[in-house]
């Protein structure tokens, strides 16, 4: 029995009413975590973390570690990838296997062989015989099955007229009419020109 008047107290009656239902869930939250711990279940505890279906062990302090890769070489590398070194070795042996055109010194044009194989990776170099210090080669390829001469530091100035200081070369046509013409010109004496003068314009002696 209840030592208040509820009648004088009428907001008593009310926090009474509210008083019981919180006890009533308290008393049902107490119920229900007795009944989870009875069940094996403990409040703020992870059973279980796995990573990719492989379960991680828990530590004392309720952590767990997931590690993390975070290099390419700490990865399982299925697809192959290659790094730069095994990039450089394979570009390096592909390079050295593609054609590439080489010297190669022989006795003369005859020693070429156009159906070798390797025929067309070579310019052959035949020995011109001159004697000179330069340009002692003649250069020859071959191109789709055939000797070619492709080469040659020769210049032929044969005809071609040399500098000389105080002449130069003319476009106009001089043939040798006129240069017969020209020699058989006679050049007039001084006396000879002193007389046609004197002739034209008068005066004496």
């Amino acid at each position: 029995m209840a030592d208040y008047n509820e009648d004088h107290a009428a907001k008593l009656k009310h926090l009474y009413k509210v008083a019981v239902k919180q006890n009533e869930k308290a008393k049902a939250l107490t119920q229900r975590v007795a009944d989870l711990e009875a069940a094996g279940g403990q409040a703020n505890k992870i059973e279980s973390i796995k990573v990719n279906g492989t379960a991680q062990a828990i530590g004392a302090d309720k952590s767990v570690n997931i590690t993390v890769p975070t290099k390419t070489s700490q990865l399982n590398n299925d697809s192959g990838y290659q790094t730069s070194t095994q990039v450089s070795d394979t570009v390096a042996k592909a390079v050295a296997a593609a054609d590439h055109l080489k010297r190669k010194v022989v006795a003369s044009a005859a020693a070429i062989s156009t159906s070798a194989a390797d025929a067309a990776q070579y310019i052959y170099m035949v020995p011109k015989g001159t004697g000179k210090d330069a340009d002692k080669y003649d250069e020859y390829m071959v191109i789709d099955g055939v000797l070619e001469k492709v080469g040659g530091w020769e210049v032929d100035l044969t005809g071609y007229v040399k500098k000389e200081t105080g002449k130069g070369l003319s476009t106009n046509d001089f043939t040798t009419e006129e240069k017969n013409k020209l020699a058989g010109l006679v050049l007039a004496t001084d006396e000879e020109v002193d007389a046609m003068l004197k002739e034209i314009y008068g005066g004496g002696a």
